[in-house]
């Protein structure tokens, strides 16, 4: 029998003292043996640096911490950092504070092998999955995130989509060595390293997606990027037109409009000439739409390429303002 495959998780860590055992513990004790973390703290003032320190001690051959180094402030930097230090020809990301199931990184690594069969390994490749939504404590909130969240996975393949909604969250992802090599490119200016690698492999590569949960992810008062769901209060139904225009402005499809806009502008500026001419065409139409000085262009585009999202609101938030801008 041949023997599998090494495969690395990434784990970017920061004051995540209270979860980080139990996720370590979910990685070390997946289905799939051949696996070796490599951690790196981004200048924690709890028990994060001994914790790590104490599992490098305990599986010398499975784990590894990154020496310390200044702080960047941000987990995108912190995992690209690991990135570039990465030695693996298969890499998954891993957050501090989930728990990943048993399978995760087999059936993961599957779905990869079936890509890398069909495409070749030469080719930059992505898998991810679906992720069940847990409290603190474990507690099931939501059976499927893209459920709850509203997330088409399919457009991972539609760039017109992706542009709009990243689909990709990076704890449930897998990629290999020619996507790992283009995303050690990642510019400041990227939004989010799994949204990055999201565009990289729809834009140049190929992408798959695994329609099961593979993750428990915690949402808890620490975090950096979750649901982002916040209840409304009863005055909600009462604000006048203007008002609900300026939240729109100023609400989540404001934000992923804004990071998709920056996303666009440094993906043609880094790969721009390595991608097809149509997938330049298209992102440069999508940046139309946020800078043509014509209301009429702008809307005219947007709809005509088909950059919109799952669900009415969404929509109707994204005309109002690009109609009122």
């Amino acid at each position: 029998m041949s023997r599998l495959s090494e495969i690395e998780v990434l784990l970017a860590t920061y004051n995540g003292d209270r979860f980080l055992r139990e996720q370590i513990n979910s990685i070390l004790a997946q289905d799939y043996s051949n696996i070796r973390v490599l951690a790196r703290d981004d200048g924690s003032t709890d028990e994060t640096a001994e914790i790590l320190s104490e599992y490098a001690g305990k599986y010398p051959d499975r784990f590894r911490v990154m020496p310390a180094s200044a702080a960047t402030g941000s987990a995108k930097e912190n995992f690209l950092l690991l990135m570039k230090t990465s030695t693996a020809d298969h890499i998954c990301f891993s957050d501090q504070d989930d728990v990943w199931l048993p399978e995760k990184v087999r059936k993961t690594k599957e779905a990869m092998d079936r890509l890398e069969f069909r495409w070749g390994r030469h080719v930059p490749l992505l898998v991810f999955t679906d992720l069940h939504v847990v409290d603190d404590r474990l507690k099931m909130l939501h059976r499927s995130f893209w459920a709850f969240m509203k997330i088409n996975p399919g457009h991972i393949n539609r760039l017109a989509k992706l542009m709009v909604q990243s689909v990709v969250t990076g704890c449930t992802a897998m990629m290999n060595r020619p996507l790992l090599e283009l995303a050690l490119r990642m510019p400041s200016e990227a939004s989010m390293h799994d949204r990055w690698i999201g565009l990289l492999a729809s834009t140049m590569g190929r992408a798959s997606m695994l329609n099961e949960q593979t993750v428990l992810y915690r949402q808890h008062d620490r975090n950096v990027v979750g649901t982002g769901q916040k209840a409304t209060g009863p005055e909600d139904g009462k604000i006048s037109f203007l008002d609900r225009v300026r939240r729109l402005k100023e609400g989540s499809t404001a934000i992923q409009w804004r990071n998709g806009q920056r996303d666009a502008i440094a993906l043609l500026r880094v790969h721009g000439t390595e991608m097809a001419v149509e997938k330049q065409e298209l992102i440069r139409a999508f940046l139309r739409c946020e800078t043509s000085a014509s209301r009429f262009v702008r809307i005219a585009t947007l709809i005509r390429y088909g950059f919109n999202d799952v669900g009415i609101s969404p929509n109707l938030a994204r005309l109002a303002m690009l109609w009122t801008k």
